[in-house]
């Protein structure tokens, strides 16, 4: 495990270090504007793809990791709770949750996992059953944030649609 460790890019540990940063905000009560529910999936989908992109046979690893990814987002519906929301001009306040950390670092572990087997093992990385689940565990843990972003973005635009009256 220290060897682990030692040979781990410092780079690593500056995207754990802001994983963490933003999942520990969200431990506690926030705002949220519609600009950082827009942009915090497509951060996470976007690391993803272009992992996926950059190995061979990505098609059939879209298509897993999409199946995560829509698996993921449903699971957001009931994995998160959406009660303790209140509406502020232009986004939301919303109650802190432990769930949004974990999942952040379900995703980093989850990376990390994949990488170190790629360079601990790259006789292994071709193998149809590792892109398989690595692809489907990336769509999952993708779908959560993913599926948040977009019941949150749901929730404010139908404030902002409620707010509007008809002339």
């Amino acid at each position: 495990m220290l060897d682990m460790l030692r040979g781990t890019p410092l780079w690593v540990y500056a995207v754990f270090f802001v994983v963490t940063y933003y999942g520990v905000i969200a431990c506690f009560r926030n705002y949220q504007s519609k600009k950082s529910l827009q942009i915090t999936p497509i951060v996470f989908v976007v690391f993803s793809l272009v992992s996926i992109a950059s190995s061979h046979g990505a098609v059939v690893q879209l298509l897993v990791y999409a199946l995560g990814l829509f698996g993921g987002s449903f699971l957001a519906l009931r994995f998160y709770s959406y009660s303790n929301i209140e509406r502020d001009e232009g986004g939301l306040i919303i109650a802190g949750s432990i769930r949004v950390l974990t999942v952040y670092w379900c995703f980093f572990a989850w990376r990390y996992y994949n990488g170190y087997q790629a360079a601990m093992y790259p006789e292994l990385v071709n193998e149809v059953s590792v892109k398989f689940l690595s692809s489907l565990g990336g769509g999952l843990i993708n779908g959560l944030i993913v599926g948040r972003c977009l019941r949150l973005l749901s929730l404010l635009k139908a404030d902002n649609d409620n707010a509007v009256t008809p002339k």
